[in-house]
């Protein structure tokens, strides 16, 4: 090899000698005539060096790769500071989802990882079956697949995919625990990022999951999926960091120097209006129903009258968050992970057909329209509207009808009551306090996905059906925002379901005040309203939740005096027509207690039971009241809180929503706590109130005008200053009445009117 490397470096020297040589010239000559090629051959290489170096520096490549980074990376190393995902949490500051971390578990075979001292650090062949019926009994692992892992050939490690993947901190301490217990070692963990539901079964599909961005890759960070962590991702998700660490001569980090920090942003927490206690109690008080029921589908939730905040809220069938396993009715031929991806949330994502609790809304509208008189008395004996026969639930028991006064036959949940009275009102006054409660709207929360409903056809038979809840669709959702209306002297809340934002990097807040967002109907009828639902309850002969068998109500909740309506409204077949059979029906209920200023407001609705008894929905209303009753003065606190006084409101920068979608501009704002108002029956945004750029605080009222035709909107709390610029936009002549200073009280163009340019509009302050 020596002699080949000798001859290969003399081999240009030797030719040059051999050239001159050749031309027989004087030594001298040649010595001079070799000079000189040796110069020309020194020129070249000089000349291809500095070409070369020229195009290093120009180009800052070689073969691919960049310099500047190559050489970065001797004395440098830079690594990802991960952002934290804002921790979810309960109205009281229990935590519902944080961030944690999961494990993927494998074992070494490679027989050369020992430890310093020899020790032995790999599993061998004799300890397989122990690590197979470890894996059996903790993971659920076949034994047999895993021994074939464990006995590939040419391993130094093996894995045993997606059940030897996220595997909780208290699962990987019990599976080493085992296998210390065994004398097994070589089995290892790999740590990854996750998300941790402590509660389990809690709310989850109203909470939602969040996992990680791509497969198992921790760089891309976890992003919302569904439910809360999917609407809130932009507010819960952070912002990375990057650090560049100094290296030794060895290639070594050096630990505590830097070069230069880009710190991370963390996301923000989010305190939900949910109460633990609540929440958990209503859970288990589902299940207890869905056993009695066997029902298809259930769902209840909890509703703090005076502000609209979910205090609980379930729903059947849902999920284990921690194991994602799922809870209720499911297609046995399909995994876990399959029915998951069925399932929606059923307060927002479903429409159905309400039955009879619709009758709340119906007795409103004809007492507020002057309709009803609780008095007057008529016989429930099937109606003929059109090609239709509207009759009572109790028709066989009584084919001729009874006769009853309207107030009783409320309390009797009587269809043909109803309907005479929506037939006295007349369509066009009907459909004007169904738009006025705003049904066929998504209340725009700030979930996203939210479902409309629709009012009913235009036509006798739809309108007269829709009275008693029938032909016409609504949102869970939507009943709860109607039902405030009655719950609050004819004051309608918005729904909502975040309490607070708080940024801990900044120390900064953001608190949630109940929104009101019309005034579908005045005080005395609401009130009225609530006395009627009493009778529902508590009239022996008529009420239909009167429990006839035991002679009490079904609804008790300690010495208050308990509103409720109860429903059976007939489910769509989608084979056409309507479901037949004995339980084939959605049942529910609507509880508001106490009768006066209520405090809270339950509604629940089972679908399709095997089973049924109106003591399925108030065996979970009666408990769950009563223990929201136990823990009202914290429930209190926490809805009045102002902050703790150290901690600034922080403020949100309005952004240009002029051309945008009002439906989706109304849930962004909504989740920054923001109270938005659309305007007009269009698509597109075309004005707004406050300029773009404008820092607000939380709880202030933006207005939004759309293209198109412009309903007039129900003004009441508005201030006058939002008055004036609905005058400017619209071209209105405003007139004031009442006190100087007040918010809107009355309006003298009615909610729903078709708005034209110069109409005269006279509004009272107080």
């Amino acid at each position: 090899m020596m002699k080949f490397l000798k001859k290969v470096m003399t081999f240009p020297f030797r030719k040059v000698a051999q050239n001159a040589a050749k031309t027989h010239l004087s030594p001298q000559a040649n010595r001079k005539r070799i000079a000189q090629d040796i110069l020309i051959l020194a020129i070249f290489v000089f000349t291809v060096f500095i070409v070369r170096f020229s195009w290093l520096v120009v180009t800052d490549t070689s073969n691919g790769v960049k310099l500047s980074t190559r050489a970065k990376g001797n004395y440098s190393e830079t690594a990802v500071i991960y952002a934290k995902r804002g921790t979810i949490y309960d109205r009281q500051g229990n935590p519902i989802a944080k961030d944690s971390s999961d494990y993927s578990v494998y074992v070494i075979l490679d027989k050369t990882y020992v430890s310093g001292s020899g020790t032995k650090l790999y599993a061998d062949i004799s300890d397989f079956n122990n690590i197979a019926a470890i894996f059996k009994e903790k993971l659920g692992i076949d034994e047999a697949y895993t021994k074939t892992q464990l006995s590939r050939k040419g391993a130094s490690q093996v894995e045993f995919g997606t059940k030897g993947k996220h595997i909780s901190f208290s699962l990987k301490e019990a599976i080493e625990k085992e296998a210390k217990a065994k004398n097994v070692v070589g089995i290892g963990f790999t740590s990854h990022l996750a998300r941790s539901y402590p509660n389990g079964n809690f709310a989850s599909n109203f909470i939602g999951l969040a996992g990680l961005k791509d497969g198992d890759d921790d760089t891309k960070g976890l992003v919302g999926q569904f439910g809360l962590e999917a609407s809130l991702d932009g507010i819960l998700s952070g912002k990375n960091g990057i650090e560049t660490l100094e290296k030794d001569k060895n290639g070594q980090a050096l630990q505590g120097v830097t070069k230069s920090t880009t710190p991370a942003e963390d996301g923000e927490d989010v305190y939900t209006t949910l109460d633990a206690t609540l929440q958990a109690y209503l859970e288990t008080l589902v299940d207890t129903a869905l056993q009695q029921t066997s029902a298809q589908e259930i769902v209840a939730t909890l509703v703090k009258a005076d502000t609209g905040e979910i205090l609980a809220t379930t729903q059947r069938p849902t999920f284990n968050a921690t194991t994602q396993k799922v809870i209720g009715p499911k297609d046995d031929k399909k995994s876990d992970k399959e029915n998951l991806s069925t399932q929606s949330n059923l307060l927002y994502q479903t429409v159905f057909e309400p039955g009879s609790t619709l009758k709340v809304f119906t007795l409103s509208a004809a007492i507020e329209n002057g309709t009803f008189n609780p008095n007057a008395l008529y016989t429930s004996t099937p109606l003929q509207v059109a090609d239709a026969l509207v009759a009572d639930w109790d028709k066989d028991n009584f084919p001729n009808g009874r006769t009853m006064t309207y107030a009783q036959g409320f309390a009797h949940s009587s269809n043909v009551g109803m309907s005479l009275l929506q037939i006295a009102m007349t369509d066009k006054v009907w459909d004007d306090y169904l738009n006025r409660y705003r049904f066929g709207v998504p209340t725009r929360m700030g979930f996203g996905g939210e479902t409309f409903g629709s009012l009913p056809d235009v036509n006798v038979v739809s309108q007269v059906n829709s009275a008693f809840g029938q032909g016409i669709t609504v949102t869970e959702t939507q009943m709860l925002r109607g039902f405030t209306a009655i719950a609050n002297g004819g004051k309608m809340l918005e729904p909502h379901f975040i309490s607070k934002i708080v940024n801990v990097d900044n120390n900064t807040e953001r608190i949630s005040r109940p929104e009101v967002i019309g005034k579908p109907v005045s005080k005395t009828t609401a009130d009225a309203v609530l006395k009627y639902m009493v009778n529902v309850g508590t009239d022996a002969v008529f009420g239909t939740a009167y429990d006839w068998t035991n002679a009490q109500p079904y609804f008790r909740i300690g010495d208050k005096e308990v509103s409720v309506k109860t429903g059976t409204a007939q489910i769509p077949d989608p084979k056409g027509g309507y479901y037949e059979g004995k339980t084939a029906y959605l049942y529910s209920a609507v509880v508001m207690v106490p009768s006066e200023n209520p405090d809270y407001i339950f509604y629940m609705t089972v679908k399709l039971p095997e089973h049924w008894s109106l003591a399925f929905i108030s065996d979970v209303a009666n408990p769950l009241l009563e223990r929201a009753y136990e823990l009202k003065a914290s429930i209190d606190a926490t809805s009045n809180a102002t902050g703790s006084g150290n901690v600034p409101e922080a403020k949100v920068a309005l952004k240009n929503y002029v051309g945008k979608n009002p439906g989706s501009t109304l849930d962004q704002l909504r989740q920054q706590i923001l109270h938005p108002v659309v305007i007009g029956s269009g698509s597109v945004i075309t004005k707004q109130s406050v300029k773009a750029g404008t820092e607000l605080g939380a709880n202030e009222r933006i207005l939004f005008l759309t293209d198109g035709d412009v309903p007039m909107p129900d003004i009441y709390g508005w201030s006058k200053e939002d008055v004036d610029t609905l005058a400017k936009w619209l071209n209105l002549t405003v007139t004031y009445a009442g006190v100087e200073t007040g918010k809107a009280t009355a309006q003298s163009i009615k909610m729903n009117t078709i708005v034209k340019s110069g109409q005269k509009l006279t509004v009272t302050l107080g």
